[in-house]
C-alpha cells in the first residue's frame, strides 16, 4: 500500500524547505512560487517508493488548494515554526484535518535555529500540546527540526516511516475512483491527470468515466512514483494518460471512475458539524463554498434551524453547478465571503428524488451512522425494493459492506430484494386495502386484474408478485385477477331476480348467442356484471366478444358435434348452420369458440373433429 503524507501549517513556517530536506525535491514548481518565495499550488515529492509527500500552500488565500491536497491523505505533517509559534492558518489547517477525518499525524517544530533559546521552544511546545489536546495529534510525535543545521530531519523521516508501517488498511469501496488534483497536456501523449487512487484498481486499456459530464475516456498509459506501470491500486499516487477526451473536460475537482458508479449531483444532503470557535452561523438559504475531494463549488444551504458554533445538523445543499461527490464522503464547508472554514460535513444522500415538500423532512431525518441510514433508505423504497447489488452501487461500496448492514439492522434478503419485515407487513396491508375498496365499489365483480392492482398499490411488478405469493390463502385467483378469499358475491333480491331472468333468456336463445343489450335494455352495467357472475358460476359462457351461450346449450352442441363427426370427417360453415339452425352471424362466432376450445380444428375452409370433442 502506498502512503500519502501532506504538510499543513501557516505560511512561511518552512513546509517546502522541510520537504526538500526530507526528499531532496523542491516542490515549488511554478515561476510565481519561486519569485514570491511562497507555495501557491500543490507540490509533490517522494520519500521512498511507497511514500508520497504533498506540499500544500499555507497562505489563507490558497486554502482551496490546501483542502484539495489534504482530501486524499493518510498522514498529516503539521508544521509549526519555532520562532513564530501557533498562527491563524495553523489552527485552520488543524481544523480541516480533523473535519476530514484524518487519524494519524506528526508535528514538526521547524526553524529551531532561529528561536531565541530552549526555554522559548519549550514554551511553544506547551502551546502546541494545548492546541492538539482534543485532536488526533494528541499523542503524536513532536519533533524539533532545522533545515539549516539538519537537526531532527532523520528523526522525522523515521517517524514517517514508522507510522507508514503501522497504517491500517482502509475500506475499499470496490470500484476505481480518483479525484483529479492536476491536469496537463504532454506533447505526443495528450491529456494527463494526477491524483490519489481512493479505491479499486485500474489497468491500462480500461474505459473510465469523467464526472461531472459523464464523458468516456480510455487509459492509454500510467505512471506511479515516476515509473511506468500497467496497473494502479488504492492508495497509489498516479499519473494517468487518457485518450478520447479533451483537456477542457478535465480540471481539478473532476473524478475519474469506473463507469456507472459515480454520478453528477446538483443537490446533496450532509451532516454538518460547525467548528467550535467559528464566528459564523449557518442559516437557511445562505450561500457557502463546499470543498469536496479536490473540487470547490458554491452551494445554497436549505435547513430548518440555524447552526451555531459547535453544533451539528443535517443540511440540504443545492449546488450552483453539477459536481461529483460520493456517499459518506467527508468534506469542508467555508463561508462565502470572507472565506473562512466554518465546519466539516459527511455526505448522507446524493440527488434525492423527492418533491421539495418531502425533501426537507427526509433531510432532517437522515442518520449519520451508515447502517442505520441504510435501513432508512430500505424502508423509504419499500414499494420498489432494490437488490443487494443495487444498494451497493447506491451507497458506492462493496456488497460485503451492505451484507454487514443487513445483519446489524435485521434486514431481510429474499427473492433478490432487501426489505424489513415491517414494510413487508405494510405491503400486505396495502394490497388488502386496495382489494377491500375494490370489492366495496364493485360488489358484483369477482376480481381485480394484476395490472390494475399494481397501479393502485404503486408497486413494482416483481414486488407485487412477491407480496401476492406471501399473502397465500388470504387471496384467490379468479378469472385472471385477484380477490380476497373472504369476499363473496351476494345479490340483492332484485338482482337475484334479474340473474334468473337473464339465465333463462340466454338458455331460451339457444344457439342464437345474444348480446347483453339484447337481453335487457335496463341498466346495461348491472346486466353485464350479473352476466359475468353467471359466467363465474359456470352457468353461462362468453362466446367471442360479449355474446352468451347457456351451459346446457353448449353441452348439447358438444353432443351434436360428436354425432356429426361420427358420420362425416369434415364440416363446413353451411353444415354447421344446418346443424345449429342459426344464421351466419351466430354460426361464425360459435365455430371460432369451438376452434379455440378444440371441439373442432380448422383445416382450410373446413373443420375436423377436435381433441376435446367427445
Amino acid at each position: 500500500m502506498q502512503i500519502v503524507v501532506v504538510t499543513a501549517g501557516h505560511i512561511d513556517h518552512g513546509k517546502t524547505a522541510l520537504v526538500k530536506a526530507l526528499t531532496g525535491t523542491d516542490t515549488d514548481r511554478l515561476a510565481e512560487e519561486k519569485a514570491r518565495g511562497m507555495t501557491i499550488d500543490l507540490g509533490f515529492a517522494y520519500l521512498d517508493q511507497s511514500i508520497t509527500i504533498i506540499d500544500v500552500p499555507g497562505h489563507e488565500k490558497f486554502i482551496r488548494n490546501m483542502v484539495a491536497g489534504v482530501s486524499t491523505i493518510h498522514i498529516a505533517l503539521l508544521v509549526i515554526a519555532a520562532d513564530d509559534g501557533i498562527m491563524p492558518q495553523t489552527k485552520e489547517h488543524l481544523h480541516i484535518l480533523k473535519l476530514l477525518g484524518v487519524t494519524q499525524g506528526i508535528i514538526a517544530l521547524t526553524k529551531t535555529d532561529l528561536a531565541d533559546d530552549n526555554d522559548w521552544i519549550d514554551l511553544v511546545e506547551l502551546e502546541i500540546q494545548d492546541l492538539v489536546a482534543n485532536s488526533f495529534l494528541k499523542d503524536s510525535p513532536l519533533i524539533r527540526t532545522s533545515v539549516e543545521t539538519g537537526e531532527g530531519i532523520d528523526a522525522l523521516k523515521k517517524a514517517i516511516l514508522s507510522q507508514s508501517k503501522d497504517m491500517e488498511t482502509e475500506l475499499d469501496r470496490g470500484f476505481f475512483h480518483l479525484p483529479v488534483d492536476r491536469v496537463f497536456s504532454k506533447t505526443g501523449f495528450g491529456s494527463v491527470v494526477t491524483g490519489t487512487v481512493l479505491s479499486g484498481k485500474l489497468k491500462t486499456g480500461k474505459e473510465l468515466e469523467i464526472i461531472p459530464g459523464n464523458q468516456k475516456a480510455k487509459v492509454r498509459g500510467m505512471q506511479t512514483h515516476g515509473s511506468e506501470t500497467l496497473s494502479v491500486k488504492m492508495g497509489d499516487r498516479a499519473a494517468i494518460n487518457l485518450a478520447g477526451t479533451d483537456l477542457d473536460d478535465l480540471f481539478r475537482g473532476t473524478i475519474i471512475a469506473e463507469p456507472n458508479w459515480v454520478n453528477s449531483t446538483e443537490k446533496l444532503i450532509a451532516r454538518v458539524t460547525m467548528i467550535e470557535d467559528t464566528r459564523w452561523k449557518l442559516k437557511n438559504h445562505q450561500r457557502v463554498h463546499l470543498h469536496i475531494g479536490t473540487a470547490e463549488m458554491v452551494a445554497r444551504a436549505v435547513m430548518q434551524d440555524p447552526l451555531e458554533a459547535g453544533h451539528s445538523g443535517n443540511v440540504l445543499f443545492l449546488l450552483e453547478k453539477p459536481a461529483a461527490a460520493l456517499m459518506n464522503e467527508r468534506f469542508i464547508i467555508r463561508s462565502f465571503s470572507p472565506m473562512e472554514t466554518i465546519g466539516g460535513c459527511v455526505v448522507l444522500d446524493l440527488n434525492p428524488l423527492l418533491i421539495r415538500k418531502e425533501l426537507k423532512s427526509w433531510a432532517a431525518s437522515l442518520k449519520e451512522n451508515p447502517s442505520e441510514r441504510f435501513k432508512q433508505f430500505v424502508n423509504q423504497n419499500w414499494k420498489s425494493p432494490k437488490s443487494l447489488g443495487n444498494w451497493a452501487r447506491h451507497f458506492q461500496t462493496m456488497e460485503s459492506q451492505v451484507k454487514n448492514w443487513i445483519k446489524s439492522e435485521e434486514i431481510l434478503n429474499e427473492k433478490g430484494f432487501l426489505f424489513t419485515s415491517e414494510k413487508r407487513g405494510e405491503s400486505m396491508v396495502c394490497i388488502r386495502e386496495v382489494l377491500i375498496h375494490f370489492h366495496e365499489k364493485n360488489p358484483y365483480k369477482k376480481s381485480l386484474s394484476q395490472d390494475r392492482l399494481k397501479a393502485a398499490a404503486c408497486f413494482s411488478t416483481n414486488w407485487l408478485t412477491y407480496i401476492l405469493d406471501q399473502m397465500g390463502d388470504e387471496l384467490i385467483n379468479v378469472e385472471g385477477g385477484f380477490a380476497l378469499k373472504s369476499h363473496s358475491v351476494v345479490l340483492s333480491d332484485s338482482d337475484a331476480s334479474l340473474a334468473k331472468s337473464l339465465e333463462n333468456s340466454v338458455k331460451q336463445a339457444g344457439y342464437a348467442i345474444p348480446a347483453a343489450k339484447e337481453l335487457s335494455s335496463e341498466n346495461p352495467k348491472s346486466t353485464l356484471e350479473i352476466l359475468h357472475i353467471l359466467k363465474g358460476e359456470g352457468k353461462i359462457f362468453e362466446v367471442g366478444r360479449g355474446l352468451w351461450i347457456h351451459g346446457d346449450v353448449l353441452n348439447k352442441l358438444k353432443d351434436e358435434l360428436s354425432l356429426f363427426f361420427a358420420a362425416k370427417p369434415e364440416m363446413n360453415v353451411p353444415d354447421f348452420k344446418l346443424l345449429t339452425g342459426t344464421s351466419r352471424k351466430s354460426a361464425i362466432p360459435l365455430l371460432e369458440y369451438c376452434d379455440k376450445h378444440r371441439l373442432t380444428e380448422r383445416v382450410g375452409d373446413s373443420r375436423i373433429k377436435g381433441e376435446n370433442c367427445g
